[in-house]
């Protein structure tokens, strides 16, 4: 694994997403194939112009046609991907305008859902009111972050301990661990 440290907490996770696509299997079935496509391009889509210039990729697109087709045709094209992704990755690290201390400008690339969770996390922890707990429900309801919020909800209202602990310290807990998941949606745009 090569060491992303651009400065841009998003674009490192996005960088190290890419590197795990570029070792993708050849042999996979059409379901895989499908999904490697999808994550490519939501990868894709996330990065700064800066970055995404060293990425030559294919026409990428998610229809039926690793469907419709052999799994010659999935091999062929998941090996022009990763070899397209690994080509890329090695012509960023080798680039001195990526690193942290070049000071690129990264302010073209999209916003992330996962820094849209944790600024409402933020917010909630600062402010446990209704509105940005509210705020936070609505930042996390596409994803799986779902019944973590629903936790936090009825810790809220709770006076009796949680299991062994308090409902401020079970709070606190399902905070952190949003804290911690919400960086998993950082290759996912808003």
């Amino acid at each position: 694994m090569m060491d992303w440290n651009t400065g841009d907490r998003v674009v490192d996770h996005v960088l190290r997403n890419l590197e795990g696509f570029s070792t993708w299997r050849e042999d996979s079935d059409a379901e895989s194939t499908g999904q490697f496509l999808s994550g490519v391009i939501s990868c894709r889509d996330m990065l700064p112009q800066a970055v995404a210039r060293h990425f030559q990729l294919p026409n990428l697109f998610v229809g039926s046609a690793h469907f419709d087709r052999s799994q010659d045709y999935r091999r062929e094209l998941i090996s022009e991907v990763t070899s397209a992704l690994k080509s890329g990755l090695v012509e960023a690290k080798a680039d001195p305008q990526l690193e942290r201390e070049s000071g690129t400008d990264f302010s073209d690339r999209p916003r992330s859902r996962g820094e849209d969770i944790l600024e409402a996390l933020k917010e909630f922890s600062g402010d446990r009111s209704k509105a940005s707990l509210s705020r936070l429900r609505a930042a996390v309801s596409p994803t799986h972050l779902q019944s973590r919020i629903k936790t936090i909800e009825m810790l809220t209202t709770r006076q009796r301990p949680y299991g062994n602990q308090s409902p401020e310290l079970a709070i606190l807990g399902e905070l952190h661990r949003l804290e911690s998941e919400a960086k998993n949606y950082f290759s996912e745009k808003m």
